[in-house]
C-alpha cells in the first residue's frame, strides 16, 4: 500500500484549526479569577473617566491673549447629560476647560459649582445626542482594610490607566497649605499626577472614592494615596448641582430663627405688663 501525505488536505487543515483553537483557549484559561475580575471591573468602568486640561491666563497678559496651560486632570462621569465631578483644585482658576471622553471626543467644559472645603467641582459638557456613560456609586462606608481597589484615571489624554492596590486605612485626616480634607481613604494603589479626580473602584466596578492627593516628596507616587470617599460626594453632590436649595435652607433657618427671638421678646413684655 502506498501511502502519501498531503500537507494541504482537509485533515491537516482541521488539525492546525484545532491547534490555534487549543492555543487561544490556554492563553485565556492562563488569566486568573482575579485578573478576570479585574478586567471586568476595569473596561465597566473605563468609559466613565474622562481627561481634564485646562489653561489660565497670566496676570500680567491683557485679555488673556496667551493663556499657559496649567495641568491635566481626570474626573468621573456623573450624569449621561454630562456633569462630570472632579476634583476643585483641578479646575481651581482655570480660564479654558477641555474634556477629553473616551470615544475620543474633545468637548469644552464650564464649572457649574465647587465646594473648597472638600475640594470637589461639578463641570459641564453638552454631549449632544450621545450621552455619556455615568459611574456606578458604591458603598464607602463598607470597605475593609486590606481590601483590592483600583485606580482608574485619564492622565495627560493618554487614556485610561489602571493601577491595582488595598485600602490602606479609612478615615484618614491630611493637610495640605491650609485645607483640611477629613475621613479620606488611605490606598497604596499607585495615584500618580494627573491622576486626582480620578475613579477609586472595587472589584465590583463601583465607584468608592475619588482619587485626591498623594503623599511623596518627590511628587511622584510612593503608593500612599487618599481619595474622598463617596459617601461625602452623595452628600455634597445634590448641594453642587442645585446650589438654590442651600439659599432656601439658609433663609428658612433665618426666618425660623427670628420667629424664635420674636416669641421670647413677646414673652419678656408680657411678663413685664404683668409686673
Amino acid at each position: 500500500m502506498n501511502l502519501s501525505f498531503d500537507p494541504k488536505g482537509p485533515s491537516v487543515k482541521i488539525a492546525i484549526v484545532l491547534v490555534i483553537i487549543s492555543a487561544l483557549y490556554s492563553s485565556a484559561s492562563a488569566l486568573t479569577a482575579e485578573e478576570i475580575t479585574t478586567i471586568v471591573a476595569y473596561e465597566k468602568v473605563a468609559p466613565s473617566v474622562v481627561n481634564i486640561t485646562t489653561q489660565v491666563c497670566e496676570a500680567e497678559f491683557f485679555f488673556c491673549a496667551t493663556p499657559s496651560i496649567k495641568g491635566s486632570g481626570s474626573g468621573v462621569v456623573f450624569r449621561e447629560d454630562g456633569l462630570i465631578i472632579t476634583n476643585g483644585h483641578v479646575v481651581s482658576g482655570a480660564h479654558d476647560i477641555r474634556v477629553v471622553i473616551s470615544d475620543g471626543r474633545r468637548l469644552e467644559a464650564k464649572v457649574t459649582a465647587s465646594d473648597q472645603i472638600d475640594d470637589l467641582a461639578m463641570i459641564k459638557v453638552d454631549v449632544g445626542d450621545k450621552p455619556l456613560k455615568a459611574i456606578a456609586l458604591g458603598d464607602s462606608d463598607a470597605l475593609r482594610v486590606g481590601q483590592r481597589v483600583l485606580a482608574v484615571g485619564n492622565p495627560f489624554g493618554l487614556g485610561q490607566t489602571l493601577s491595582s492596590g488595598i485600602v490602606s486605612m479609612t478615615g484618614r485626616t491630611i493637610r495640605d497649605q491650609g485645607t483640611v480634607l477629613k475621613n479620606l481613604i488611605q490606598t497604596d494603589a499607585p495615584i500618580n499626577p494627573g491622576n486626582s479626580g480620578g475613579a477609586l473602584i472595587n472589584l465590583d466596578g463601583e465607584l468608592v472614592g475619588l482619587c485626591t492627593a498623594i503623599l511623596s516628596p518627590t511628587g511622584s507616587s510612593i503608593r500612599i494615596g487618599f481619595a474622598l470617599p463617596v459617601k461625602r460626594i452623595k452628600v455634597v453632590a445634590p448641594a453642587l448641582m442645585h446650589p438654590w436649595r442651600k439659599a432656601v435652607g439658609w433663609v428658612l433657618a433665618i426666618l425660623l430663627a427670628a420667629w424664635f427671638l420674636r416669641r421670647i421678646y413677646r414673652n419678656q413684655s408680657r411678663q413685664y405688663y404683668m409686673e
